[in-house]
């Protein structure tokens, strides 16, 4: 077999009106570049965009070589906007002689706070379809809308059963995002172990969205809802969901969303449970539970304002965390 011949670097503009030349032969391509602490994340925005992802794939093509070697792309805080993530929908995936489109051998997708809107995000669900070999993707701080996550973006995740991390946090989804996803990709994924939907605008239907998800989803370990809204109706509709999860979720955040005392006490009456058993990690801080409130359920859980521990709370290896 004929040996490999080496890629070599190429030279491609940045939006800052000068000339880089990238590595592009490596495993790892980071465009994340901060070269010293002073650079401000604008600076760093304005150095690689939709231009910049489209030369770095042209110049492959152009010299007959494979995107393959990327095992991990990281984006994140660059300006590559919609056009930038169609140029990468294009550079890493292939057709087959049957027309199918494949994605390469990439593994992780870092592309937080990238610009992406709902056309963006939407061409990141073809890549994730056409993926066999994603396992870990950040998506968050793009600001896509319930519009972004429906249509393609859904149909690519339920296609897929490679991604076993996947984050979109600040996304503004909105509970109609959260229920296309709910209803769609998450019923039922087959590799999916871990979510983020953290600062989503996610108000109580989204939890009936997703305790109706948990009811069907056996994959699902680690469900992340911090800072939303779901207040005490979405909690009390997430311990149901978690009942007939029968214990596959084992780590639940549901900080900074005024469930206040009621679903605060929902989640720490199921946490006691013997079905609530499962659940190794639990995070209730920051729900607006008055300080009465707090000293009842220490009672109740058996650890008292006046014992050894503050917020978190451990019960074995188990944790649970509770403040005001």
């Amino acid at each position: 077999m004929a040996a490999v011949a080496p890629v070599e670097p190429i030279s491609i503009a940045t939006g800052l009106g000068a000339r880089e030349v990238l590595d592009v032969g490596v495993a790892s391509l980071n465009l994340q570049k901060i070269d010293n602490p002073q650079a401000s994340l604008h600076q760093c925005a304005q150095r690689y965009g939709a231009d910049g992802i489209r030369s770095i794939f042209e110049n492959l093509i152009d010299k007959k070589d494979s995107v393959a070697n990327f095992e991990e792309i990281n984006l994140s805080d660059n300006n590559i906007g919609d056009e930038g993530a169609e140029y990468l929908l294009k550079g890493l995936t292939s057709k087959t002689s049957t027309g199918e489109v494949v994605g390469k051998n990439i593994k992780v997708l870092l592309a937080p706070r990238t610009r992406l809107g709902a056309k963006g995000m939407q061409a990141m669900g073809e890549l994730i379809g056409a993926s066999s070999s994603l396992e870990n993707v950040i998506l968050s701080g793009n600001i896509c809308d319930a519009e972004g996550i429906e249509g393609p973006f859904c149909a690519g995740l339920t296609k897929n059963s490679s991604v076993k991390s996947l984050c979109l946090a600040a996304c503004r989804m909105g509970d109609r995002g959260v229920a296309s996803l709910s209803e769609g990709p998450l019923k039922a994924h087959r590799s999916l172990q871990h979510i983020s939907l953290t600062y989503n605008r996610l108000e109580v239907a989204a939890a009936r969205s997703l305790a109706a998800m948990l009811a069907t989803n056996k994959t699902l370990r680690f469900l992340d809802l911090s800072g939303n809204t779901i207040g005490p109706g979405g909690a009390i509709a997430l311990v149901d969901g978690l009942k007939k999860n029968k214990g596959n979720l084992k780590t639940l955040s549901v900080s900074q969303n005024e469930i206040k005392f009621a679903g605060a006490k929902a989640f720490c009456q199921h946490f006691m449970s013997a079905e609530g058993k499962a659940l190794e990690y639990l995070d209730l801080r920051h729900n607006l539970v008055p300080y009465t409130g707090i000293t009842q359920l220490r009672n109740d859980l058996g650890r008292p304002m006046d014992g050894p521990e503050g917020w978190m709370l451990l019960f074995g290896e188990r944790q649970l965390l509770l403040n005001r």
